[in-house]
């Protein structure tokens, strides 16, 4: 009796004992969950994803929701190759906030090849391939080319004109032109399709001026369909030739 009374006791022990490690690790969970959990998370630097797209593609939900898992993620799967970004910094403030800072690819157009879209960087490289264009980056028309390998220089009919296409890509962004793409005809002059517009701006060294008056204009000329002839612009208004394009 005293033996079955012993092992009862012993029994009763262990359930307390299960118990008790049972609520201090509970208690450590919550703890750890409480003290670590995300607040807010900061991404700046970003034009090709969204925030969340992006935060898809660098680390699990449930990571993101614990800067201390977030932490232990990062350091075990290194820094995640994201197409279309060169580089992103992360940064835990304090227990609960994370910033990151993206660094994207430079892309300065793409070309289309076979249904592909083909970016390229402003040494000529392409880098990045896409089935759907990717926004802000202008499609290039009018090069020649033997062949289009990835990581490669694309190789086209005269190398200078990759200082035309980064002088170009530069400027439009700089004024925030929507440009969706550049034309090279036959003699190398040079047309911009933007929106409903096209935009001639013939041959020149430097694009500069007549890209300046067409930021100053397009708002005016944005919804309209327009052909204007900036090729001969040199800061007159007589400089300029606008009228409707031919059906």
């Amino acid at each position: 009796m005293s033996n079955h009374t012993e092992e009862q006791r012993g029994g009763i022990r262990y359930l307390i004992r299960f118990a008790a490690v049972a609520v201090i690790l509970g208690a450590l969970v919550l703890l750890f969950y409480g003290v670590f959990r995300t607040e807010e998370i900061t991404v700046e630097g970003l034009t090709y994803y969204t925030e969340e797209e992006f935060l898809a593609k660098i680390s699990e939900d449930v990571a993101r929701k614990n800067t201390l898992l977030f932490r232990l993620e990062q350091f075990r799967n290194g820094e995640q190759r994201v197409p279309y970004i060169e580089r992103y910094d992360i940064t835990v403030e304090g227990k609960n906030v994370i910033h990151i800072r993206v660094y994207e690819k430079i892309l300065v157009g793409s070309v289309k090849v076979m249904g592909q879209y083909l970016y390229f960087d402003k040494d000529g490289y392409v880098t990045e391939t896409s089935v759907e264009p990717l926004p802000g980056v202008p499609l290039v028309k009018g090069l020649e080319f033997d062949r289009i390998v990835l990581y490669e220089k694309l190789k086209i009919q005269k190398d200078e004109l990759y200082d035309i296409i980064l002088n170009i890509a530069k400027l439009v962004r700089e004024y925030k032109i929507p440009a969706e793409s550049i034309t090279f005809n036959g003699k190398g002059e040079v047309e911009l399709e933007v929106g409903t517009c096209s935009v001639a701006l013939g041959r020149r060294v430097a694009y500069d001026l007549p890209i300046q008056k067409l930021a100053d204009i397009l708002p005016s000329v944005s919804d309209r369909n327009l052909y204007i002839d900036l090729s001969g612009y040199n800061g007159g208004p007589e400089d300029i030739i606008a009228k409707p394009k031919e059906e």
